[in-house]
């Protein structure tokens, strides 16, 4: 069994023989003190930050990426609130459903033009349900744009300066946008 040895109170900072080792005051006065300071709020805050910095330095570029897609979404949701699920015209859909995937098309991940509202349905059961996605992009963008979509395109390799900085392009356009939605 490990020895508990004296330490000093936090409070009045005399010393004291503690019944546990995580004990930090000599009494029941210094801990009603305590209990009243902020000292444990102060340091639980500083280390929570910097905890979210050191989780921040050991993100992959992956991990950074899959960062941007939520907010990526999120923007797709909010932008597109109201419209119908632009495969089966669904009242109620809930997902940003890519055209080209990002498997086959990554340098299409975060084009706003490739990413619609979409039911659970034609997103999920049925695969994207690609032929009547195709009918209301034409419906809804144009042919050129469909033909473009489907086009060849450069690779893109973003770095995570860059990722950095679209997140916090789209955390802005939502801010934005629930603003308006507010007011």
């Amino acid at each position: 069994m490990k020895e508990i040895k004296p330490k000093e109170c936090v409070v009045c900072g005399e010393d004291f023989m503690p019944f546990k080792t995580t004990e930090r005051v000599c009494s029941l006065t210094c801990a009603l003190a305590y209990a009243k300071s902020d000292v444990d709020k102060k340091n639980a805050k500083a280390w929570r930050k910097e905890k979210k910095i050191r989780k921040e330095k050991l993100k992959t570029q992956s991990d950074w990426l899959q960062d941007l897609q939520k907010v990526f979404n999120e923007f797709i949701r909010i932008s597109q609130k109201g419209s119908k699920c632009i495969s089966c015209t669904n009242d109620e859909p809930t997902d940003a459903g890519h055209y080209r995937s990002v498997g086959a098309h990554p340098e299409l991940r975060f084009e706003e033009k490739n990413v619609n509202l979409q039911c659970r349905k034609c997103n999920g059961y049925w695969g994207g349900n690609l032929i009547e996605y195709r009918k209301g992009l034409v419906k809804k963008y144009g042919i050129e744009v469909v033909e473009w979509l489907e086009g060849p395109h450069e690779p893109v390799k973003l770095s995570i300066p860059e990722i950095k900085e679209k997140i916090e392009y789209y955390r802005g356009k939502i801010r934005e946008m629930k603003k308006k939605a507010v007011v």
